[in-house]
């Protein structure tokens, strides 16, 4: 063993004691202590083991645990009663008026025609002097159930009249006015108005003519045609009545200029046969006789027939002109104008069906 030095020693003696006053001053229960550490193990292992079974606990169960199935009992609910709803009426359509069902209808009596005769004159002052006159026909609808019409074909009427009536008193003046420079009339003035009317009970129509003769620079001849429809109102024209207006125009001129040709016409009326023997010289009085027969028979010459070319305007009127066609509705009057004259003609409308639509097959066939 070596030997220590002295201050050596002195340092580890110093050590030492120190070392035990330490020890002795802490008085550790290390006993005590120790006991604590083996609790504290203990604690924890104890939460440890718990926790594992209760995991475990929790598996086990999990695995073995069968699923019940639980049966809920259900009661049907009783299906309230549907309270009845109200099925609302249809709303009527609306009602239209087709004419083609009046056909059974006697029409005739739902407006009154009267045409009234008249004539008047003018006079120089003293009474003795014929200047000029203005004769023929007036026409007025009364009773008709559509007042609208009625009045509608009264008012035409009367303004054609009217015009006529200004021509009269116009040429009146003029042969007044002549008269008084020169006390003379060579040829009194001389206005006539005339109207003519069809009607198949249904459809009125109106051919309207005046003319003015006398003096030559104030002749003229005026021709107007108006035709309604007496229950509903309508005017009556091509394009009413028609789906093919020009084509029915140029059909019924030429049905007219056939019409015209067919129609009886008056036999020449032969000379006498002369008993006179050929070798006298006619006297003067025969030669004069013989020139007046021969001037009247120019002067009654009339053209009686006119080609479709030569036709300016065509109308047509439903309903018959003569007695004969009455008993057959399917007729009708057709009037054509040529250079200030009227041709008419009665036609069958069945033969120009296929150019009426329904509204002029309503108004012919009645």
């Amino acid at each position: 063993m070596k030997k220590l030095e002295g201050n050596k020693l002195v340092a580890v003696l110093l050590s030492a004691g120190m070392a035990t006053a330490l020890l002795a001053a802490c008085s550790i229960n290390t006993d005590e202590l120790g006991q604590g550490i083996s609790d504290l193990g203990n604690a924890f292992t104890s939460q440890t083991e718990r926790q594992t079974e209760k995991t475990k606990a929790t598996t086990e169960s999990t695995e073995t645990e069968i699923p019940t199935e639980t049966t809920v009992e259900t009661t049907a609910a009783e299906t309230p009663t549907p309270t009845p709803t109200a099925t609302p009426s249809p709303t009527p359509l609306p009602q239209r008026v087709d004419f083609s069902d009046y056909t059974e209808i006697d029409l005739t009596d739902v407006f009154t025609v009267t045409v009234e005769e008249f004539g008047e004159s003018a006079y120089s002052d003293d009474n003795k002097t014929l200047l000029s006159s203005f004769g023929g026909n007036r026409l007025v609808v009364t009773d008709a159930v559509n007042e609208n019409v009625r009045d509608s074909i009264n008012l035409i009427i009367d303004g054609f009249y009217s015009e006529a009536e200004g021509a009269y008193n116009r040429v009146a003046a003029k042969a007044k006015a002549e008269y008084k420079l020169s006390r003379v009339i060579e040829t009194p003035s001389e206005v006539t108005v005339d109207f003519q009317y069809t009607t198949n009970g249904r459809a009125f129509s109106v051919l309207m003519v005046y003319e003015v003769k006398g003096v030559e620079e104030d002749e003229n001849t005026v021709i107007d045609f108006v035709s309604f429809d007496m229950l509903s109102g309508q005017c009556i024209n091509f394009s009413s009545i028609s789906v093919d207006p020009a084509g029915l125009e140029d059909a019924l001129k030429k049905g007219l200029e056939n019409s015209l040709k067919i129609q009886p016409t008056p036999a020449p009326t032969e000379a006498p046969a002369s008993t006179r023997p050929t070798t006298t010289e006619p006297t003067d009085e025969e030669i004069e006789e013989t020139e007046e027969i021969v001037e009247t028979t120019a002067e009654t010459e009339v053209k009686t027939t006119v080609t479709a070319a030569e036709i300016e305007a065509i109308y047509i009127a439903p309903g018959p002109a003569t007695a004969d066609a009455q008993a057959n509705n399917a007729f009708a009057t057709i009037y054509g104008i040529s250079d200030g004259k009227v041709y008419s003609a009665v036609i069958d409308i069945n033969a120009y069906a296929d150019f009426l639509n329904r509204y002029g097959t309503s108004v012919f066939f009645v």
